[in-house]
């Protein structure tokens, strides 16, 4: 029995990394995918591949309760429909985040649903996992209330949503959606994502039409992850620490970087002309910009990286390409692990403040 309860932290331990996985290199995913397939060989070779089955087969059966705590989930459902990543549609589950308990309300579109008694609008907004408010229960406590303190929100968000999957949900329910949009760039990941070569099959495990199953049996989920190790070896369970982060970008091509950035917003000022959206865009700056200290509980900005960064936003983006333009602000020289929501690769809501993307690039 402690065999199967091993296996299945293992299980559960790859579904929980999927539900925050973002970009890693082609070559991290490569040595990722051999490293699994040598664990699955040595598994198969010790037990015999009718006996790994046995396994699984009783893991399904008598582990459900790994996957919830308290009725709510451990991980955070969301699919990919081959044009972008979005959370069940017309749903209502709780996930637990660290000691919290997160609701989640779903419309249609997988959009979630935060409200206020008192909102006079409803403003869309559109983005990955820290445009969603991943430790946000309340609609006060997201880090938008604080520019839109009258308003209730949809955000069509998810974890490895990317900025061309953005766009291309723009476009697929343009019937759907109001002419005003809030788009949030996550810098921390969406960076990366503009590179052509980015697929977020490789890290979203579900498909849409699994979600309301998923929903309905969340055990399933670890068939889900095991599949996709079996199958897709470009699927990766792989998260970059923060120095890991910083040399991604910092040896990344500045060239390279403005030319993916230039695209991107050629093709966005497209959709936005043809449909005649009206687009604030929103930059996050990246949570990498801090490094662990010796103190593992406090992490040090790198002013050097913070100061590339901002560089590289004011040379490759335009006020004039958007309604508004604005930049989060890095106000701290260390923070602790509370300014970091629970998997430590996000900015909590709390901690995020905006300025006008002018006040910023004039003062560098």
């Amino acid at each position: 029995m402690k065999l199967i309860e091993s296996l299945t932290s293992l299980v559960f331990f790859a579904a929980k990394s999927i539900s925050t996985a973002d970009e890693n290199s082609a070559e991290e995913n490569s040595l990722r995918t051999k490293q699994i397939f040598s664990v699955l060989k040595f598994f198969i070779f010790f037990f015999g591949i009718k006996n790994i089955f046995f396994l699984l087969l009783i893991l399904f059966i008598f582990t459900p309760n790994i996957l919830l705590a308290n009725n709510c989930l451990k991980f955070l459902p969301y699919g990919y429909n081959n044009n972008y990543v979005h959370l069940p549609e017309k749903a209502s589950f709780c996930v637990k985040e660290g000691n919290k308990k997160i609701q989640y309300s779903t419309d249609s579109l997988g959009g979630r649903i935060i409200s206020k008694k008192k909102a006079s609008n409803t403003v869309q907004i559109i983005g990955d996992s820290q445009a969603l408010g991943l430790d946000v229960d309340k609609i006060e406590d997201h880090f938008l209330n604080k520019i839109y303190n009258n308003s209730n929100f949809k955000i069509y968000a998810a974890p490895n949503n990317g900025p061309y999957e953005v766009i291309n949900f723009l476009e697929k329910n343009k019937r759907f959606l109001d002419k005003k949009i809030v788009i949030v760039f996550n810098f921390s990941v969406d960076i990366f994502r503009l590179d052509l070569d980015w697929n977020p099959k490789n890290f979203v495990a579900l498909k849409s039409y699994e979600l309301d199953d998923i929903l309905e049996h969340p055990i399933k989920y670890n068939w889900i992850i095991l599949k996709n190790l079996f199958l897709n070896k470009n699927f990766t369970l792989v998260r970059y620490d923060n120095d890991k982060m910083q040399d991604l970008f910092l040896n990344s091509s500045e060239k390279e970087l403005k030319k993916h950035i230039k695209n991107y917003l050629n093709q966005l000022s497209q959709i936005k002309k043809k449909n005649n959206y009206k687009i604030t865009f929103l930059i996050v700056k990246p949570y990498w910009v801090y490094s662990k200290s010796l103190n593992k509980n406090i992490f040090i900005l790198e002013e050097k990286i913070l100061k590339k960064i901002d560089k590289l936003i004011c040379s490759s983006f335009n006020l004039n390409d958007f309604e508004e333009l604005k930049i989060s602000k890095i106000e701290y020289n260390e923070i602790d692990k509370n300014s970091l929501t629970e998997d430590k690769r996000h900015f909590a809501s709390a901690q995020i403040l905006f300025e006008e993307f002018k006040d910023m690039c004039n003062n560098i």
